[in-house]
């Protein structure tokens, strides 16, 4: 490693080695950095689905002879592994009642293997030139002049390292130290915080493989708050023909082990029949600090790529379709003098997160579990036997569930007119508030 590059990015997750990827490519000299020793292996909690509702985060995502391709902006990553196409999308009340939305022709989501893309990602950085130094945090990025001084800890020996380079990025997340030491850090204003556990189980009776699950409702957990969500998924080493595992996430906000819920799920909950013969094959977990959005992602020569800038997360798709961005828009600067401002009004205009109103609508959607179990299940007893035209998605799927509920308001108001007022109520509730329970 030396003491100098064009370019240090900091995070190798799908943004941070999407930027690597194509600066290295480009023939810049490049350093990549990241705390964990084997990049690829993923053990932080992660849907990993491929959001294929048209213009997500201002992009269309399609696969393409089995690798991801982004239609609008032009590229494609490789994949080349089996994946699962998702027709349905039910929030399941204590009770077992549904409320779904569906595609039955291009699926709902399309959950992939994030550890193949990742594999690719660095195999063809390394390709290109790039030097990857894991185990390894970055600290602290400061604009100087000419550039950017980086600094590095080493994990172990907890020794610093000063990186000078012309340009630096924050791909390290959604809880990003990078960030935190930033002036652009003071714009955003704290939420709450959740804590996640997920078990990837084989041997399941489970009734909605074709499915993305959640499960709504104070019955789900034992102390009544956070949701369970389920995803089938393929393991890095499957082959075509295998079956896929089920990924089971318990969310819950800080102060409630998410593990703890989680087990209880499996053991206690009210689908706990389908868990009898589960055997888990890894383990993952994360903790999530909610943010708003920054609005102006580049802080002289420091620019903040991915879920590093995001309320939550930027989906791994948009989190690759920004770094794309994000590395071209600096080949521009160093070509022209001038080009972040691409970026930054890319990821103003299509990051929905960035628009006004849209970070309480899609807690809203969240927030429909702080019902009580039977409320809930009376609801969504009305909506069982119906499908309503959606995605999995933050964005879009808060308004299809607000549809889908209203439709039946007048039957409410006249069987259970309390239940009425509660559901007009919520769909203007705050985002501190529904966080907050």
């Amino acid at each position: 490693m030396k003491n100098a590059y064009d370019f240090v990015v900091i995070g190798a997750g799908p943004a941070g080695l999407m930027i690597a990827k194509e600066l290295s490519g480009a023939g810049q000299d490049v350093l990549l950095v990241d705390v964990k020793r084997d990049i690829p292996k993923i053990n932080r909690s992660c849907c990993t689905m491929l959001i294929n509702e048209p213009n997500t985060h201002g992009e269309t995502v399609r696969f393409v002879d089995n690798d991801l391709h982004f239609e609008k902006t032009g590229f494609t990553v490789k994949y080349g592994h089996p994946y699962v196409k998702m027709v349905k999308s039910s929030r399941l009340s204590p009770g077992g009642y549904k409320l779904t939305m569906g595609n039955e022709k291009e699926g709902v989501a399309l959950p992939y293997t994030k550890e193949i893309i990742l594999r690719n990602l660095l195999e063809e950085s390394m390709a290109n030139g790039c030097d990857v130094l894991t185990e390894t945090a970055g600290i602290r990025a400061e604009n100087i002049d000419g550039g950017v001084k980086v600094t590095l800890r080493d994990n172990y020996t907890r020794s610093l390292k000063e990186i000078r380079c012309k340009a630096a990025f924050a791909a390290d997340g959604v809880n990003s130290q990078i960030v935190t030491g930033l002036e652009l850090f003071k714009t955003r204003k704290y939420i709450g915080s959740f804590r996640v556990a997920s078990y990837f189980l084989d041997e399941v009776d489970y009734p909605y493989w074709d499915s993305w699950i959640t499960c709504v409702g104070k019955g789900h957990t034992p102390w009544g708050r956070g949701q369970v969500y389920m995803v089938p998924k393929y393991l890095p080493d499957a082959k075509e023909g295998d079956k896929p595992i089920l990924d089971v996430f318990c969310g819950t906000p800080c102060g409630m082990p998410a593990k703890m819920g989680l087990d209880w799920f499996l053991n206690d909950g009210p689908f706990n029949e389908w868990f009898t013969n589960a055997k888990i094959v890894h383990k993952a977990a994360c903790v999530l600090n909610f943010y708003t959005c920054i609005m102006n992602p580049v802080e002289g020569n420091i620019v903040v790529v991915g879920d590093a800038a995001a309320f939550i997360e930027t989906y791994c798709q948009s989190a690759l379709m920004y770094g794309y961005r994000a590395a071209h828009a600096a080949l521009k600067v160093q070509d022209k003098g001038k080009g972040y401002e691409d970026y930054t009004n890319f990821w103003r205009e299509s990051f929905e997160y960035c628009w006004p109103g849209e970070i309480e609508k899609a807690l809203q959607g969240f927030g429909l579990g702080n019902m009580q179990d039977e409320e809930l299940d009376y609801i969504f007893s009305l909506t069982d036997n119906e499908m309503y035209e959606g995605y999995v998605s933050e964005n879009t799927a808060p308004y299809v569930m607000q549809k889908a509920i209203m439709s039946h308001i007048d039957q409410i108001r006249k069987e259970r007119p309390q239940i009425a007022e509660l559901i007009e109520k919520h769909w203007s509730a705050s985002a501190e508030d529904i966080v907050k329970g």
